[in-house]
């Protein structure tokens, strides 16, 4: 059974006034569908699987004309509906998809919404970014370079900024319609979407993540790759055979790496009098050790960025000083502080094998590494050559820390247990030497201990503080 219904001859997307509208979710998303689609004159019905969900009672004051269910999904639920829009972290699989299909009701998600209503009525340019890691560095990244070549860039979706509420703002006159949209799209958001009208897009690249949503690695990565079946430029990672194989190499794809550039469909670094340039082809942009973020993984990022951006500009002039201009995120191996020699990164954004072994692969130094979380069934093994390399011991936190402590038992790094994040910072303090970095890159979901990543994050920086 496929994951998505596709309806898109559905006339309910002409016009959403009078239709019945079942908005699955009350986050952030959800209640951006709610705010757009009451706007539009819908009939709202919002469910969200939990029985006391955060914000139930801001919700019903907000939106006093809908109707808010909470709990599981009942089929009669899904009767007399004309379209189910589902929030990014309600699982398709878990909705009656074959009976939706087979009475034409359509399933989609805020980006679906948006794209429909954007190719309709707002028609600004669109660039979509997705990918196991870097989404957001590269959705910053561009918004950064777009504005210093004197466009109007707005970074939403999956960054935080649901992009509905943008376009809500715009309709009630608060803001205009912007010159480009920046959107950091999820798998789950690829998955509710198939209209893919984007001027620019990049698969940034797989590795192993949300093994608890899909059936395997492939099916995850199938997710992400769906999202080069439209139109526009079609931007490739050379180092990534996955995203690398997934398309014909056709006019409309320019590809990134970090390898020498040939012709001007490619970007890529080169040595030039003992530099290290970006480039495309044989223009060079500026130096690697010029930009305000470090490792290779963020030159690669950096090179995407760059690609994308061009995609939807008429001159290069500016690609430098907006890229220069990107000082990094909260939450991706931001600097904390430095005690009694030893240096304090978090990492806390790093939730899944692959972010933790880019932030590995980066260091330079001995590392005392906290790890721990939700799993979500990834395989830790993939660690041990990094962790054998370059961590002196693990420190584990968090519901599946014995999993992890058994994936990494032929690592030979001296391996603790932490109930909490001030354990786990004492503990990391006490096993690092001078000039040892601290790096908290859990490689999992926050959920079991914390209200997000940021959340976590944030109780590793106080926690690093109150060392000092």
């Amino acid at each position: 059974m496929s994951r998505q219904v596709d309806q898109s001859g559905n006339d309910v997307f002409s016009s959403f006034e009078g239709k019945v509208v079942l908005v699955l979710g009350a986050g952030a998303t959800g209640a951006s569908i709610v705010r757009w689609l009451t706007l539009n004159g819908a009939i709202v019905v919002l469910a969200d699987s939990r029985e006391n969900f955060p914000g139930f009672g801001l919700l019903q004051r907000e939106f006093p004309e809908i109707t808010v269910r909470s709990g599981p999904f009942p089929d009669k639920l899904f009767t007399g509906v004309d379209l189910v829009v589902s929030s990014p972290g309600v699982p398709l699989e878990t909705l009656p998809l074959e009976r939706l299909k087979n009475q034409e009701i359509p399933v989609v998600g805020d980006i679906e919404i948006f794209l429909r209503e954007n190719i309709n009525r707002f028609r600004a340019k669109v660039i979509a970014i997705t990918g196991t890691n870097g989404k957001s560095t590269v959705t910053r990244m561009v918004e950064k370079i777009l504005k210093s070549c004197g466009l109007d860039a707005v970074a939403v979706g999956n960054i935080g900024v649901p992009v509905l509420d943008v376009l809500t703002r715009i309709s009630k006159g608060d803001r205009a319609i912007p010159d480009v949209f920046v959107i950091e799209i999820s798998s789950f958001q690829i998955d509710a979407t198939y209209s893919f009208e984007f001027d620019a897009v990049v698969v940034l690249n797989i590795s192993e993540d949300h093994l608890d949503r899909y059936p395997n690695f492939e099916a995850y990565a199938a997710s992400k790759c769906r999202i080069y079946s439209g139109s526009g430029v079609r931007v490739v990672n050379r180092d990534d055979p996955m995203v690398y194989g997934a398309i014909p190499m056709l006019d409309s794809v320019v590809s990134f790496g970090l390898s020498r550039p040939n012709g001007d469909r490619e970007w890529g670094v080169d040595q030039v009098e003992g530099d290290q340039w970006l480039m495309c082809g044989e223009q060079k942009v500026c130096r690697s050790a010029e930009l305000k973020v470090s490792g290779s993984h963020n030159v690669s990022n950096a090179l995407a960025a760059l690609a994308l951006s061009s995609a939807v500009l008429v001159s290069r002039e500016g690609l430098a000083s907006g890229l220069l201009s990107y000082e990094g995120l909260d939450h991706r191996m931001q600097w904390v502080a430095d005690v009694r020699g030893i240096r304090f990164y978090n990492d806390s954004k790093a939730t899944n094998v692959g972010a933790t072994l880019a932030a590995i692969s980066g260091l330079s130094t001995p590392c005392v590494l906290i790890l721990g979380g939700e799993s979500k069934q990834q395989n830790f093994a993939l660690l041990i050559e990094a962790v054998r390399e370059k961590i002196r011991a693990v420190v584990l936190m968090g519901k599946d820390a014995p999993l992890i402590k058994h994936a990494l038992r032929d690592a030979g790094a001296q391996t603790y247990d932490a109930p909490s994040m001030i354990d786990a910072v004492r503990i990391s303090a006490e096993m690092a030497e001078y000039g040892d970095v601290v790096l908290l890159s859990p490689g999992c979901a926050s959920f079991d201990m914390f209200e997000s990543y940021a959340h976590r994050g944030d109780m590793f920086v106080d926690a690093v503080r109150s060392l000092s």
